[in-house]
């Protein structure tokens, strides 16, 4: 591996440990599979799939980078000749893979049971994509803030409970929805895919974020 690949590093890192990769694929299936199979209504369902995909993202990425900076990785990673930008584009990218691979299985499910028209297969697709990449990069954003694994689960827990609220995932928000990719992830399930297209320019409108602020990231604290 290179040693400025952060993303490399997160993939090894995830792959060699097998008990919680397993975890990691079993827990979505185990809580979603049932409610997808279950006689509920579909608007349940991809409410379920969103905010699965909300909370790996935004947890998983953001204390993950709190933890990597209090190991002092971050500032090892620093000394390298290599861009902060590229370093959390590899951090974010990894991790988006990691958690649309993990999630990949129950939409497949939900496509399966809710079969769209062949149109509707690729709306979900690319909204799926871009709600996992704007999660990732909405958890690097969180860990900027929180200086101990403590501060940052509750910055993260505060932060999942927003985006879904602006979502429109738990009421409607017909104010914030439309400014949040996940909120198409949701519409494109239910087969209302009207301005899907602007899922991916949010996900890179979040992405572009991260990496303008991610020299703050490698400085010492």
């Amino acid at each position: 591996m290179h040693p400025d690949s952060f993303f490399q590093k997160e993939l090894l890192e995830d792959l060699r440990n097998r008990r919680g990769l397993i975890l990691k694929f079993a827990l979505p299936a185990a809580l979603l599979l049932p409610l997808i199979l279950a006689d509920v209504p579909a608007s349940l369902q991809a409410a379920g799939i969103t905010v699965a995909v909300v909370f790996s993202g935004v947890f998983g990425s953001s204390i993950g980078l709190v933890r990597i900076r209090e190991s002092g990785m971050l500032d090892r990673m620093a000394l390298l000749p290599v861009s902060p930008r590229r370093l959390t584009a590899g951090y974010v990218l990894a991790n988006a893979l990691l958690d649309g691979t993990q999630v990949a299985i129950p939409l497949a499910a939900f496509l399966l049971v809710h079969p769209p028209v062949p149109a509707g297969i690729l709306y979900a697709v690319v909204s799926f994509a871009s709600a996992v990449v704007a999660a990732n990069a909405l958890g690097v954003l969180v860990a900027v803030v929180p200086g101990s694994s403590g501060e940052g689960h509750l910055y993260a827990v505060v932060t999942v409970m927003a985006a879904i609220a602006l979502s429109g995932l738990v009421a409607p928000a017909p104010y914030t929805q439309v400014f949040l990719p996940f909120w198409y992830l949701y519409a494109a399930l239910l087969a209302a895919p009207e301005a899907f297209a602007l899922a991916p320019v949010l996900a890179a409108l979040l992405l572009g974020s991260v990496l303008a602020i991610s020299p703050g990231l490698f400085r010492s604290r």
